[in-house]
């Protein structure tokens, strides 16, 4: 075999693992995203089963969702629940991750271990254990009692966020900022927020996209007062609410979408300073 013969085969080569690789990856992202596709495209069809043949183009399953009052106070609430447990989960993120980041040997392998077990303990067992704790104190559920658990399972993910940006800060800077006369409150907020800011807004929209979107601990821990996934579960008991849930779904869809974009958009920023937001 030659040398042109060769290079021909190994070039082919190359472009049939790259073919190959490349219908894997649409193959993945196809089964990622095709059950979204289809909730979408549907959510706009004017006929009031979820099946082939599309019927037709109309709004009108929106218009019967932002009518339906269960419906409209169950999105309120979601937004409400996430305004309170975004904030929360943001401050228990900072003192958490800023206390982890400036211990050393084991002790910072422990904390790190404690604030990470909401992380892998599956919800349900912490959706059960937090309706008995609460049944065991007389506590009746609530959106008090959702946002409580929810803050939990969620200022976890906002520390380590943090602590993964805080473990590359240099302590010295610090110290050096207590040496020229500033206190450490001052030390805190002049030197160690400003590198993370763009972390804590990374932070705040993934715990905001989390909470509105939370359903199993919300289902055992809630009251009388439904959030959206709570209400879209119990509509769907109902085969003619299905439309209306999928226009539901697709809102949070599109609200979830939107908030992701700002993730992208500001980790896209971060220059590793603060000039990258002037």
């Amino acid at each position: 075999m030659d040398t042109n013969t060769r290079a021909h085969l190994g070039i082919a080569g190359r472009l049939a693992g790259r073919l190959v690789i490349a219908l894997y990856l649409v193959g993945v992202l196809a089964l990622m995203f095709a059950p979204l596709v289809v909730l979408a495209v549907f959510s706009v069809n004017s006929g009031d089963s979820v099946s082939l043949p599309f019927t037709g183009f109309s709004l009108h399953w929106f218009h019967e969702l932002f009518h339906n009052t269960e419906a409209v106070d169950a999105i309120k609430n979601s937004v409400v629940v996430a305004a309170i447990v975004t904030p929360a989960s943001v401050f228990l993120g900072l003192t958490s991750a800023y206390g982890t980041a400036r211990l050393t040997g084991r002790a910072r392998a422990v904390s790190l271990g404690l604030i990470s077990i909401p992380l892998v303990v599956p919800w349900l067992v912490t959706g059960v254990a937090g309706l008995l704790f609460f049944n065991s104190i007389n506590v009746q559920g609530s959106l008090v009692t959702v946002v409580l658990m929810q803050i939990v399972v969620t200022f976890p993910l906002v520390t380590l966020v943090l602590y993964a940006r805080l473990v590359g800060m240099d302590p010295s800077v610090e110290e050096a900022g207590l040496d020229l006369g500033s206190t450490g409150v001052g030390v805190l907020f002049r030197l160690v927020i400003p590198q993370l800011l763009t972390p804590m807004l990374v932070g705040a929209l993934f715990a905001f996209i989390s909470s509105l979107g939370n359903f199993v601990i919300t289902f055992f821990v809630t009251g009388y007062s439904s959030t959206l996934p709570i209400w879209g579960y119990s509509a769907l008991k109902h085969a003619e609410n299905l439309p209306v849930v999928n226009a539901a779904s697709t809102v949070m869809l599109g609200l979830n979408l939107v908030l992701f974009l700002g993730v992208l958009l500001i980790a896209r920023r971060d220059r590793e300073s603060v000039d990258a937001w002037l």
